[in-house]
């Protein structure tokens, strides 16, 4: 929870203008044109760009991901609920395009064409939480009930279709050979924890429920202090070395997480998100650069030292929930520093390199347009923290 803080340090202040003139002056009206895909009249009409090329021009890899459309039907909406001009028609031609994606049995595909034909009709609980998400952010622009309608529609869906006995759902439908993931349902108790914000309605509240069980009892390591990543069918950490991964970058989701949970419906959890936010600042953030690292293992050691762009706004959010008006200060203005500096420049205004190796060196020969989603949402939340500060 964001404690009242009568004065924020400047250097807070100072983090929150540079992000915000980043975002508004360059990053959305890069998105909004050649980030999306249409004509002059509707830029959006067949929806978002899977990505751009290295110098920032369109590229089309032949599909379009279904997550990938909702990411950005999240970013533009919440872009015209800040009030950037041409939001709400990104926003609106995205979710038309999108909605080619919803099947006849009221679940949804997993990727289309570049011009929406169903390219992989499976239901991959990853997109339909991202959908889920997107649908229940988008009611707050579009008001008529129609999307918080098929987010409802959607989670239903899921429960019928995908619910396994022991908690949880399948990653898949149909489902494939690999071990359970716990990556979609935190992005799953993200949607269901937005779809309650925006209607207020109790039993919205039902499905975040279910997840924070699942996390305790399930996903949650008390002894380590770690959340696992892949599981076997009955939620035990997976045989052998991938069984004792971790990714800081998630680990400081679910922190966030646990916040916003014990906000929206005072049923907090300070423990659980304080223990995983000490082990991502004992060991998952990197002293020299203040990067948050891409995999550890549970006792800390570095198995991959990168750090990719998504896990840094994480980490933000993450500071911003555990907001200690002693220390945050420094490390969020850093965060910020190191968007701004190391993943904001060397590459083509508005856009961003994506994953930075072990030398600080950018990998990857695409610009993933994956990654605003979690660009727009680190800022959302330092917006919130300097407005309420």
């Amino acid at each position: 929870m964001i404690p009242p803080a009568p004065t924020l340090p400047d250097d807070i202040r100072q983090a929150h203008a540079a992000f915000g003139s980043w975002l508004f002056d360059r990053a959305l009206p890069v998105w909004g044109a050649t980030g999306c895909d249409g004509d002059a009249d509707d830029p959006a009409r067949l929806g978002a760009r899977e990505q751009l090329n290295p110098d920032g021009t369109a590229a089309d890899p032949g599909f379009k991901r279904l997550r990938v459309q909702a990411r950005q039907l999240y970013a533009f909406t919440r872009a015209a609920l800040y009030g950037w001009p041409g939001g709400a028609a990104r926003a609106e031609g995205i979710y038309r395009f999108m909605r080619r994606g919803l099947r006849d049995d009221g679940g949804w595909v997993s990727r289309l064409t570049a011009g929406g034909a169903v390219l992989d009709p499976t239901a991959d609980l990853y997109d339909l939480a991202f959908i889920i998400f997107a649908l229940s952010w988008y009611g707050r622009l579009d008001t008529s009930g129609t999307p918080v309608h098929l987010a409802r529609q959607t989670i239903a869906w899921l429960r019928r279709a995908m619910a396994t006995p022991n908690g949880g759902f399948l990653d898949t439908l149909p489902r494939g050979d690999g071990p359970r993931q716990q990556n979609p349902h935190m992005h799953l108790l993200e949607a269901a924890l937005a779809l309650f914000e925006t209607t207020g309605d109790e039993s919205d509240a039902t499905l975040a429920h279910d997840l924070v069980d699942l996390f305790r009892t399930r996903l949650f390591d008390e002894r380590t202090g770690t959340l696992g990543e892949a599981f076997t069918d009955d939620w035990r950490p997976v045989p052998g070395a991938a069984g004792h991964l971790v990714e800081p970058g998630h680990q400081y989701e679910w922190v966030w997480l646990l916040c916003e949970y014990g906000r929206l419906t005072g049923r907090a959890l300070p423990d659980h998100a304080r223990i995983l936010f000490g082990f991502g600042r004992r060991h998952g953030v990197d002293p020299e650069t203040g990067l948050v690292r891409d995999v550890l293992r549970r006792d800390g050691a570095i198995v991959r030292g990168s750090a990719r762009l998504w896990a840094q706004t994480e980490g933000l959010r993450a500071e911003i929930a555990m907001y200690d008006p002693a220390s945050s200060g420094a490390r969020i203005a850093r965060i910020v520093d190191n968007l701004l500096g190391r993943y904001f420049t060397h590459c083509p205004p508005g856009t961003w390199n994506d994953h930075l190796d072990d030398a600080l060196r950018p990998m990857g020969e695409r610009i993933p347009a994956s990654s605003f989603y979690h660009i727009v949402a680190g800022y959302a939340e330092l917006d919130r923290l300097v407005r309420k500060g």
